[in-house]
């Protein structure tokens, strides 16, 4: 996803980042590209089928609490359901850290669970969190969308 061009600025909401969001469709958002056609996914398994994945293709930075400076985001899968909308993002910091916890619940309130959160919206945030680079990811769903859960998954290989 490394490019010489000035980050894309997005903002954390309810539904993913800036014009990322579940329920769109990846073909109409500027810089998303085909997983199939990304010169990084031999670094990366994607579960249930690398036809159902986009990936965004330029470099990203993006603000969760209102006067933040922002995180730069190192990687971005959108996964498709059967009918071509978004229905899992999965987002990768570009450096762990940055008391992402904290900072999200500033944004969606309380989690629900231990570095999870459910938002008005019916959509599910959960962050993972490790040291290591790759590790991190924070992941969006709708509440009620079982196969995202249990069927879309991005691992580092």
């Amino acid at each position: 996803m490394k490019s010489s061009s000035q980050p894309t600025h997005f903002r954390f909401h309810n539904l993913g980042i800036g014009d990322i969001q579940l329920g769109r469709k990846p073909g109409h958002i500027p810089g998303m590209l085909p997983f199939n056609l990304y010169t990084g996914k031999h670094h990366f398994s994607v579960s249930p089928h690398a036809n159902l994945y986009h990936v965004f293709n330029r470099p990203i930075r993006c603000t969760i609490e209102h006067r933040d400076n922002g995180i730069a985001l190192s990687h971005l899968f959108a996964g498709v359901n059967e009918n071509g909308f978004i229905n899992r993002l999965f987002i990768y910091p570009d450096q762990p850290g940055f008391q992402l916890a904290m900072r999200l619940s500033h944004l969606y309130g309380e989690p629900a669970a231990q570095n999870n959160w459910v938002t008005e919206s019916d959509t599910e945030i959960t962050l993972r969190t490790s040291g290591a680079l790759l590790q991190t990811v924070i992941a969006f769903r709708f509440l009620y969308d079982v196969a995202a859960l249990k069927e879309y998954e991005v691992k580092v290989v």
